[in-house]
């Protein structure tokens, strides 16, 4: 988030809460046995049992039945997703694209894919944001339903940009309907995650990510009674602050929690400023979190819920070389952290544990994590390394019960001239999404999107590069790697 010292605040342009109503259709099958990409696996298995089926890769198209119709073009910079069976043994797919005017390729979309469950065809697709809303950058998908207290499906991703008209807000894409909805009182930031915690004592439960520069990434959340009072700003933004260890100074660093030193905390509200009015702009968010003392991480990523606690969920920080503790003068968390919360199960604002569970930095075999996804029997990660990684863009498991991190796969990068890259290098290739995939698919299935920004083979080369979205199979939790 932009920090600007007091008195010398940037007016940003606010915009009204957006809401743009395009009735989209169910989506049915079209005529034919559906489309499977043709292009080679994105990604290559580093652990027995690990197969890759791919679906779509980023250029594919699909024609649609009638001239009438729209067709259908598989967009770079695929994202965070979200999947549910829909009937007829049919699943649709939500895919959010992290694309922009400044690529040339156009604002951020999101894509509707209806898969074949059983031959895993695309059998139609389209976009229920197709562009014309302007958000830029859209990230961290998100699908809520009944269990997080919707009464009917909605799709939540975030813009990872303070550019455009709306200045980084979370939008709610009604996945019956087709009515796209901003809400910006969920704060103005560039947002990573909208992680929605089982609904419970009668109330919504959203946890927000900040992706913003390191030292400047805060944790929030928003509280609501319910559905309608989420999508209509009838609720409260808080952000975290921790208290202050027993021993050591109070840095408001996330360097004060240590995996032998767990903390404790509480979501306290964002309020006090407004800029133009708006006390959700970038400048007020930034303000009122230094005022209350906020917890500051290096660059948050991802998150995802502990499937055995309903008040737990685990946390990506991808960390940042260059954010030092002036303290000990080391990294706050060079390689990067995931940690784990749990909140009280009648006051969620009230931080009960905060804890590492795993460091980059402290023995874990762990680089650069930024994308999350769980189920009951151990949480999966996606490395994101930069392009001065030391090795490409892994997916990792860690188990529960064993208390074990395994790499699973990692992306077979090449280079723009299509060679590829020598081993111990890369990261410029990115696992970018995973989805928990087992209720559509059969046990031990995710579906993993894949983001290649070099590959110059791909129709659109530089702006956005090229992609892909894959099933991935992989072993049973507790059985030894080879």
């Amino acid at each position: 988030m932009k920090r600007t010292a007091p008195g010398t605040i940037v007016l940003l342009l606010g915009v009204a809460a957006l809401t743009v109503a395009a009735v989209r259709p169910e989506l049915r099958p079209w005529p034919g046995p559906g489309f499977q990409t043709e292009a080679a696996s994105l990604l290559r298995p580093l652990s027995r049992g690990v197969a890759f089926t791919p679906l779509l890769t980023v250029g594919d198209s699909l024609m649609p039945p009638t001239p009438e119709d729209d067709g259908f073009l598989l967009l770079p910079m695929p994202g965070g997703m979200a999947l549910q069976s829909v009937g007829r043994g049919l699943a649709e797919v939500y895919v959010a694209h992290g694309t922009s005017w400044e690529d040339g390729v156009g604002s951020g979309r999101v894509s509707r894919l209806l898969l074949d469950r059983k031959s895993r065809r695309i059998l139609s697709a389209d976009w229920i944001v197709d562009g014309m809303e302007s958000f830029e950058r859209l990230s961290g998908g998100t699908l809520a339903v009944t269990r997080e207290g919707f009464l009917t499906p909605h799709f939540l991703v975030g813009e990872n940009s303070l550019q455009g008209p709306n200045h980084g807000v979370v939008a709610a894409v009604s996945v019956r309907s087709g009515i796209v909805s901003a809400l910006p009182w969920l704060g103005r930031f560039r947002h990573a995650k909208t992680l929605l915690l089982p609904f419970s004592n009668g109330r919504i439960i959203a946890i927000l990510t900040e992706s913003g520069d390191p030292g400047r990434s805060q944790l929030y959340m928003y509280l609501a009674a319910s559905d309608t009072d989420f999508l209509g700003g009838r609720g409260q933004l808080y952000v975290l602050r921790a208290d202050a260890p027993r021993e050591g100074p109070d840095t408001r660093l996330a360097s004060m929690v240590r995996k032998t030193r767990p903390l404790t905390g509480r979501f306290v509200p964002v309020r006090g400023f407004s800029v133009a009015g708006d006390p959700m702009d970038p400048a007020a968010v930034e303000l009122s979190d230094e005022a209350s003392g906020a917890l500051r991480f290096a660059r948050l990523g991802d998150a995802a819920p502990d499937r055995r606690n309903p008040s737990a969920f685990y946390l990506a920080d991808q960390g940042a070389e260059n954010w030092i503790d002036p303290v000990n003068g080391r990294p706050v968390t060079g390689d990067g952290r995931i940690y784990r919360l749990e909140l009280d199960a009648f006051d969620p604002t009230i931080v009960r544990d905060l804890r590492v569970l795993l460091d980059g930095d402290d023995a874990d075999d762990l680089y650069r994590p930024s994308d999350l996804e769980s189920d009951d029997r151990g949480l999966m990660i996606q490395e994101r390394p930069g392009r001065r990684g030391i090795h490409p863009s892994r997916i990792l498991r860690w188990d529960f019960n064993t208390r074990r991190l395994e790499p699973l796969a990692e992306c077979a990068e090449r280079d723009p001239q299509g060679r590829l890259i020598p081993e111990g290098t890369g990261g410029v290739w990115e696992t970018t999404g995973i989805v928990d995939a087992s209720d559509s698919f059969g046990e031990g299935m995710w579906l993993v999107a894949v983001r290649a920004p070099n590959d110059y083979a791909s129709p659109f080369r530089g702006r956005g590069g090229g992609g892909q979205l894959l099933l991935m199979r992989t072993p049973a939790w507790g059985e030894a790697p080879p």
